[in-house]
């Protein structure tokens, strides 16, 4: 009876599998527009994209200089064109699709990319810090999303939403942009289970930690240049963070799969899945780091660039890779 039983739960399962796979999805010849592409996992994306698939994107930022460094880095006139741009304006929203879907034709791909970090603990974080990440993470995807939908393929149309494991944990000290995440994960998961029905297939992404280089433009508050220490050594070493290309291939990979969660690396897709069974030890754990972590001014002051700050001798050996990583992925230039 028991084998019985273990057959049957296999063959169900193996039934569900075969109704859920989708056929890989394939980027020869797609248009990508990608927000956030100047610099980073955008830019990361992009080669992968561009180089390795194929396909063709359009890189919106806010500083055309930035967009400039990044289309002489892919080095492909044809296949890659640049705009500037405010996705937390619904206007240059619109005129960013627009466009975009001018330049080729088409739009195959959204990948809603584009992110702001302010590195501070909970009393040092300010209202501005809280509504720019919300205007960005938030409304930057609905206006982008809303924008781009009526020229999204049917049935093949992609949205991707690059979350961050803070849209499911609460990490310390980034208390700004955990909320704008979070709010980021509700929408994305609505959105994957009702635009199904339209033909789009959303994606939301949780990446760990990556060697992109990004706290060279984070913000930091409070004790900002140990705010700034913590954070740079965090986002460089291995076992801590994953590799920018790595992360990218595997990014790419779950949408050719039409995956609608892409959790990143294992390590944190594993903890991910304990803070679900486990919502109180999780809270725990991440208190003890809170209290390793530096504790709030004395005084208010204004949120400081990472490139405006420099490391210790010893946290700059240590975050050697993150720095490698800034420098090849445009984090320097501003």
């Amino acid at each position: 009876m028991r084998l019985v039983t273990a057959v049957g739960a296999g063959v169900g399962a193996l039934a569900a599998f075969a109704l859920t796979r989708r056929p890989s999805y394939d980027f020869d010849g797609r248009v990508v527009l990608i927000t956030g592409g100047s610099r980073g996992l955008g830019l990361v994306m992009a080669r992968e994209l561009v180089h390795k698939h194929r396909g063709r994107v359009v890189l919106v930022a806010r500083t055309a200089e930035a967009l400039d460094r990044a289309a002489r880095d892919l080095d492909r006139p044809d296949a890659v064109h640049t705009i500037t741009g405010d996705v937390r304006s619904a206007a240059d929203a619109e005129r960013i699709v627009q466009n975009a879907a001018a330049r080729f034709g088409r739009l195959d791909v959204l990948i809603n990319n584009a992110g702001v970090i302010v590195g501070a603990p909970f009393g040092d974080t300010t209202d501005e810090d809280f509504r720019n990440s919300l205007a960005v993470h938030f409304w930057g995807v609905l206006h982008m999303t809303r924008a781009a939908l009526p020229y999204l393929p049917r049935p093949d149309g992609r949205i991707v939403n690059i979350c961050s494991i803070g849209g499911k944990l609460a990490v310390p000290h980034l208390a700004a942009y955990c909320a704008g995440k979070f709010a980021q994960a509700g929408l994305s998961s609505v959105m994957a289970e009702e635009l199904a029905a339209e033909g789009v297939t959303v994606s939301t992404v949780y990446p760990g930690l990556m060697r992109t280089g990004s706290y060279v433009n984070a913000q930091f508050r409070g004790q900002v240049s140990r705010e700034f220490a913590a954070f740079a050594l965090a986002s460089s070493l291995p076992g801590i963070s994953m590799g920018a290309e790595r992360a990218a291939a595997q990014i790419l990979r779950g949408v050719r799969a039409g995956r609608h969660q892409i959790v990143i690396p294992w390590t944190i897709r594993q903890t991910a899945r304990m803070a679900e069974l486990a919502p109180n030890i999780a809270s725990s754990l991440f208190a003890t780091v809170n209290a390793i972590l530096p504790g709030q001014a004395d005084i208010q002051s204004p949120a400081v660039k990472g490139a405006e700050l420099s490391l210790p001798a010893p946290i700059a050996m240590a975050a050697t890779l993150g720095t490698r990583a800034a420098e090849r992925n445009n984090e320097m230039g501003g």
